[in-house]
């Protein structure tokens, strides 16, 4: 089977013309129905021989061809180098007649010049090897010098990068300069990143050191979060990284959170921070400024007031705190809610009774059930003594209505009503 194969593939390399009449006789040759087993192998054994001896024979035909031409080649070269040697020759010739004739016209003293044709052949067939030596290298280089650019011609075109990308891939960051502004170390505060001298197609990417990337040659960012943070920026160009830089450590602290509390005592307030540790505190409560922990303040007139607290802990970190205080200014006096005129003295007039009740303005009106007025004053120390305006007929026993209102000296205005019960012995 394997030299069947081996046939198989010498007749596919070396094809020959077709002939009909060969496929004829092999036919005739063959053996006829009838014949027995041996003599059918016979034949196809003979047909096989007869088909390996054609193969052969044109195979040795094929390697003669070969060898007959590469013999030309070779007479051929030779030849050409004889003819050279003979046309060097020549010339030798021609050159050492030349300088014979020379020679001989010179003075006896002149160095006389002699060239050996020998040596003259081989030195001109040495320049004539070396320049061929040369051509060939020189061939060669242009060979690999093409196939070079080919290839980077190819792999230009399968990454589809051209030499001006190529030369632009790194540009230059030696005059980079990059830095951060902190307002405060406090938080929350703002820092301004900024990136100074970046080169075009450049893009600067900043991580805050929070798990935070923000972009831009200057950017701002807001940290909310006390702690430590290291920021970076990385200039990126084509989606590569071109330089990392690890800017200075951030350190950032909470300021102190306070809360005003306040109490008051017939209009005398106390106000007081609810941090027990070392800080440093600004009142300001009506305009006036007070340092100490505890502040006790007494207000004229009453209004609504804005208590404000500015607290500094010991890291710088400063809180300002605020609070409304509504302010009600009171007239202290007493008013009984019965009398008895004619009583030895003893609860018999009706009117305020107290101490520094020195009003800038006082009206006290007093009316019967009916609303008709029985007693009306405009001077605190002048009470009702039952009498219709103090100087009428007695007023009849039973419940009246009353009314004060006092201003003070601060325009603090204060109205206050009531019942009182006459009662006549």
């Amino acid at each position: 089977m394997n030299d069947l194969k081996n046939i198989k593939d010498i007749l596919n390399n070396y094809e020959v013309e077709y002939n009909h009449q060969d496929w004829v006789k092999l036919e005739k040759s063959l053996p006829k129905s009838g014949m027995t087993g041996f003599v059918k192998t016979t034949l196809v054994a003979s047909a096989v021989i007869i088909m390996i001896t054609t193969a052969i024979f044109i195979i040795n035909s094929i390697d003669k061809n070969k060898n007959h031409d590469k013999e030309l080649i070779s007479q051929n070269n030779t030849e050409q180098i004889i003819s050279d040697n003979n046309q060097i020759e020549a010339d030798n010739k021609i050159n050492n007649t030349t300088i014979e004739e020379k020679s001989s016209d010179e003075e006896n003293n002149k160095t006389i010049i002699t060239i050996n044709p020998i040596d003259k052949q081989e030195s001109d067939y040495s320049n004539i090897s070396a320049k061929e030596s040369d051509k060939s290298n020189e061939a060669d280089q242009i060979k690999e010098e093409n196939s070079t650019s080919d290839k980077t011609n190819e792999v230009n075109e399968n990454n589809d990068i051209s030499e001006s990308q190529i030369i632009d891939k790194n540009p230059d960051l030696s005059k980079l300069i990059v830095n951060y502004d902190i307002l405060s170390n406090c938080t929350p505060t703002k820092i301004i990143f900024e990136a100074q001298n970046v080169p075009e197609n450049c893009e600067v990417v900043w991580n805050t050191g929070d798990n935070s990337r923000i972009t831009g040659k200057k950017a701002e960012y807001t940290y909310n979060d006390a702690g430590e943070f290291f920021p970076e920026v990385n200039i990126i160009y084509n989606n590569f990284i071109l330089k990392n830089v690890k800017l200075d450590e951030i350190e950032l602290y909470n300021p102190t959170n306070v809360k005003i509390n306040f109490d008051n005592s017939e209009n005398l307030y106390y106000f007081t921070c609810d941090k027990e540790e070392n800080l440093d505190l600004l009142w300001s409560i009506d305009n006036q400024e007070f340092r100490e922990r505890e502040v006790r303040y007494t207000f004229n007139k009453s209004a609504e007031y804005l208590i404000s607290l500015s607290v500094v802990n010991t890291f710088g970190c400063k809180t300002k705190v605020e609070e409304t205080v509504k302010v009600l200014i009171e007239h202290i006096f007493y008013l009984p809610n019965a009398f008895t005129p004619n009583a030895n003295g003893i609860n018999s007039e009706f009117g305020p009774i107290g101490e520094n009740m020195n009003f800038e303005s006082y009206q006290l009106i007093i009316v019967d059930g009916n609303g008709k007025s029985v007693f009306n004053s405009n001077n605190v120390d002048y009470k009702w003594n039952g009498k219709v305006n103090n100087v009428g007929e007695k007023a009849k026993p039973g419940i009246y209505l009353w009314e004060i209102k006092t201003i003070d000296q601060y325009q603090n205005i204060q109205t206050k009503k009531g019942r009182v019960n006459l009662i006549w012995n």
